[in-house]
């Protein structure tokens, strides 16, 4: 007989049961502890698939909601070998970004930062400060402090953190502007359709986030950043929306209380990035019922199914991903 089954078999009901209760518990932990021993080993490495056998192309790896933490994160490879990062992520996921760009050669030719907020720019700061990894070269769009302060000053702090140790680093700094081109890679273009509004007060660092398109021969990206619903209006105002048209949009805000559902329509997109933790997705805070939180997600992911596109990519669902 099975040892367990013999020793359970001479308890009482109640002893029985609450044994069974005890084992299905440890079991549960166990399993948990394995699914997270896997989850940091795929953070050890980035998974790249095969390279396409072309020219003049990128691959585009949208990162992991690492920690369920809200933040964003993505890795272009051109086909010429150029790597480029578009913000990165927080404080924690340093060290896990650190390694995948030594694994990619240790050299970032162009790291983009969309707005200055610590979810977005904070790996930067400590790559930076490790002198690790070579940056080549900075686009980003600086803000005005005295305008930060007046605006949103429970940021000013890590803003001015941000300009500090970007104007202590040898790392070349580019202020771009909106109409500015950009070559990234052999084919892979750069256009900036947006950036500072000075004007907009209101959620005023999001809605100054840099918007800007990825564009090969095969394919094109627009990313948003944290742009809120007045930088939104204000860019299908002042933009064609023939240059917004894109195949891939990243998600504005982690898709929830970023742009409205006129300027995704705008974007016509196939394909949407979503850089969000997989209980934002589910707009479920810890210990509540799924849709019970302030996110707007589930609305989001409405218009999403209503423009019809083919396919979410959802960071905290998937993890890293490479799209090719």
């Amino acid at each position: 007989m099975n040892i367990k089954l013999a020793f359970i078999s001479i308890l009482t009901d109640f002893q029985r049961y609450g044994l069974l209760i005890l084992y299905s518990v440890i079991i549960g932990l166990c399993a948990e502890s394995l699914v997270s021993c896997s989850k940091w080993d795929e953070m050890d490495s980035l998974i790249i698939k095969d390279y396409p056998n072309r020219q003049e192309d990128f691959s585009l790896w949208q990162l992991d909601a690492f920690f369920e933490e809200v933040q964003m994160g993505y890795i272009l490879r051109c086909d010429d070998g150029a790597i480029i990062v578009i913000d990165g992520g927080g404080t924690s996921t340093a060290p896990i970004l650190k390694g995948y760009l030594q694994q990619l050669g240790g050299k970032v030719n162009t790291w983009i930062v969309t707005h200055p907020h610590t979810d977005h720019m904070n790996a930067l700061l400590e790559i930076i400060n490790d002198r690790t990894i070579l940056i080549d070269r900075i686009l980003h769009v600086p803000l005005d402090e005295a305008w930060v302060l007046q605006n949103e000053a429970t940021n000013f702090d890590s803003c001015k953190r941000y300009m500090d140790i970007l104007q202590t680093s040898p790392v070349l700094k580019i202020d771009v502007e909106v109409g500015s081109n950009y070559s990234l890679g052999q084919g892979v273009e750069m256009e900036v359709l947006g950036g500072r509004n000075p004007s907009i007060t209101q959620n005023a660092i999001n809605n100054s986030s840099m918007v800007f398109k990825i564009r090969s021969k095969t394919k094109s990206v627009l990313f948003t950043g944290d742009l809120g619903d007045l930088g939104g209006i204000a860019l299908l105002i002042t933009i064609a929306s023939e240059r917004l048209k894109s195949d891939y949009v990243q998600m504005a805000h982690h898709g929830q209380g970023g742009v409205n559902k006129a300027f995704y329509t705008a974007t016509n997109p196939k394909y949407a990035l979503w850089p969000t933790p997989k209980w934002l997705w589910n707009n479920q805070p810890e210990g509540k019922s799924a849709n019970s939180g302030n996110g707007k997600t589930f609305i989001v992911r409405q218009w999403m199914d209503e423009i019809e596109i083919e396919r979410n990519f959802v960071s905290g669902l998937e993890g890293t991903i490479q799209i090719d």
